[in-house]
């Protein structure tokens, strides 16, 4: 059962990352689009392709993972700002002891004009606006359709679900048969466990995904995210035993190795990738101190 809105915990990446998702609504832009991955990944100082990761978990923790997928980014953001986990931002404005004149007076001004510029300015340009989407629309269908887009290109194409399959079930064995024998102290420990972890997740990055898109490999991908995540922050400061950290770490990769499996199995990627969740589940025993 999920929790409610304003019991949801999060850490400080999350935190960082929800902030950044929700601020073209904090600051008092109702009709801006939320933050784009790229813009969430500067302002929280996260890698851009962690954001979607950490994006899932967080409809996983605010009980929205069944919502349909082009309308969970929205929910997430209402969600948070009724449970007040995102507090409201004051636009921009020019400090009292900047001069005025000077260009950092001017830039702060063009920012706060920004922000709080007028409905009616936004009404006049909208025909236009309007019109020339719908144009450019019309030409872009047109030339799909003479395949003049097609022309030169180099772009690979999706791979089949097949032929995907079998790239990412090579490159979990490769991963788990050079995984190096866990051993020494917690940290040592989980370098161990994290270098497969990143191997199979980086490579299951570069590769071009699937014509069909599929819960299961989303499973699976965000499964290894989180456990790359939390893997990392035990191979840096192995938590203290009964702490908060411990339980949190030990709760998070247990789910993380649930997911691993469950993707594996589900799109079919092979005993070697249900392998790499037994894997994260030994990292969840060892971010125990009795582990």
């Amino acid at each position: 059962m999920a929790e409610s809105p304003d019991e949801v915990r999060l850490t400080d990446t999350e935190q960082g990352i929800l902030t950044a998702l929700c601020r073209p609504i904090a600051e008092g832009r109702s009709r801006a689009p939320l933050a784009s991955n790229q813009e969430i990944a500067f302002q929280a100082s996260v890698d851009v392709d962690s954001v979607e990761g950490h994006l899932h978990e967080l409809y996983r923790k605010f009980g929205i993972e069944d919502v349909p997928w082009e309308q969970q980014r929205e929910r997430l953001a209402q969600l948070a700002i009724e449970g007040g986990h995102v507090e409201p931002v004051s636009p921009p404005t020019v400090r009292a002891d900047v001069p005025l004149g000077s260009v950092e007076a001017r830039r702060a001004a063009e920012r706060a004009a920004a922000v709080a510029r007028p409905t009616q300015e936004k009404r006049s340009w909208g025909p236009y606006v309007t019109i020339a989407v719908i144009v450019l629309v019309i030409i872009g269908a047109s030339l799909a359709v003479s395949g003049i887009f097609n022309q030169g290109s180099t772009t690979s194409p999706p791979p089949s679900p097949a032929a995907f399959r079998a790239e990412v079930a090579g490159y979990c064995k490769a991963a788990v048969d050079a995984a190096p024998e866990p051993a020494g102290d917690r940290a040592e420990r989980a370098r161990a466990y994290l270098e497969v972890i990143e191997a199979v997740r980086g490579r299951l990055q570069s590769v071009v995904d699937p014509a069909i898109p599929s819960i299961d490999l989303e499973r699976f991908s965000t499964g290894l995210t989180a456990a790359a995540n939390y893997t990392s922050d035990v191979a840096q400061n192995p938590p203290a035993a009964g702490s908060a950290a411990e339980a949190r770490y030990v709760s998070e990769l247990d789910a993380a190795a649930r997911k691993i499996r469950a993707g594996a199995l589900g799109y079919e990627l092979g005993p070697d990738c249900v392998a790499v969740g037994d894997l994260v589940a030994r990292s969840a025993q060892n971010a125990a101190a009795s582990g």
